[in-house]
């Protein structure tokens, strides 16, 4: 049977990408794991500057451009919280841009270290790199929390630096730069959808109803979704491909109609758990 394949073009930093994750867990079960989900890096800010306000910049000089766009950016990032309901707290922690560290590149490069070593990593490195910078407000771009990331995954620093600092990955993130222009991808998130060879670029932050439809007309009606059941059963094997997780994406996975009944499940399970406004997140 030809698989389904979805791609992910988008930065780690990305509170639109953050977003997506309960309609991303519905699609994997409700498809029963069936669909293959990669990433494509979207490289959103290469150079913080050349988004801070130039007039600003010019006249009051980086210390307070980049001041005066942090605020701008925690208030896009509250913003999009509304989108799907995934919680988002900016703020209270270390800021991601400062004088120091002015690209959004590093989170990249730190993703491609650690997934090259092992693929099936890919999605949860991603899911830490996206918790740190969203609900922690750790300085996600900065070396020495990578280094301490890619330690959690069994990573040497030593084996993380020297990759961290190759050739072979600056060229392949250039090549993955070079897809996204081809591809005429201008805005982030975005998805190529490949299947029987065909692909196909899809813009935007998709609801589910949306993805049953492009995948309806891209398969031709063959792959289609099943029934779900929400039990610990059918919860231990989607936390056994994502042991972070919240109980939004619960909820949205197994068709639960209220958020609180996920939590009082869930509420016995011998895991650590970390509250964030009305969201459960379990590990």
């Amino acid at each position: 049977m030809t698989q389904l394949k979805i791609m992910t073009v988008a930065d780690p930093m990305m509170g639109l990408l953050w977003e997506t994750w309960p309609t991303h867990r519905k699609l994997e079960t409700h498809f029963n794991y069936q669909i293959d989900f990669t990433t494509l890096m979207g490289q959103l800010v290469p150079d913080v500057y050349a988004l801070v306000d130039q007039a600003t910049l010019s006249q009051y000089g980086k210390k307070v451009a980049l001041n005066q766009y942090w605020v701008k950016l925690m208030q896009i990032y509250l913003q999009e919280a509304s989108l799907a309901g995934m919680p988002i707290q900016m703020g209270q922690g270390e800021r991601f841009f400062d004088a120091d560290h002015t690209s959004s590149t590093p989170l990249s490069k730190g993703l491609r270290v650690i997934s090259k070593q092992n693929s099936r990593l890919e999605d949860q490195v991603l899911y830490e790199l996206q918790y740190d910078t969203v609900i922690r407000n750790r300085q996600t771009n900065d070396v020495n929390y990578l280094k301490r990331l890619a330690k959690k995954f069994g990573f040497s620093e030593t084996q993380f630096m020297t990759t961290y600092q190759s050739s072979e990955l600056a060229a392949n993130l250039d090549e993955e730069q070079q897809v996204v222009s081809r591809l005429k991808i201008n805005q982030l998130p975005a998805y190529v959808v490949t299947y029987n060879e065909q692909s196909y670029v899809i813009k935007g932050v998709l609801k589910y109803k949306e993805w049953l439809d492009i995948i309806q007309q891209i398969t031709n009606g063959v792959v289609k979704p099943i029934k779900v059941n929400f039990n610990s059963t059918a919860v231990a094997e989607l936390m056994a491909r994502h042991p972070h997780i919240s109980s939004l994406e619960i909820k949205e996975a197994f068709d639960v109609a209220d958020e609180a009944v996920v939590i009082k499940k869930m509420s016995t399970c011998n895991l650590s758990k970390t509250k964030v406004k009305q969201t459960i997140f379990y590990q």
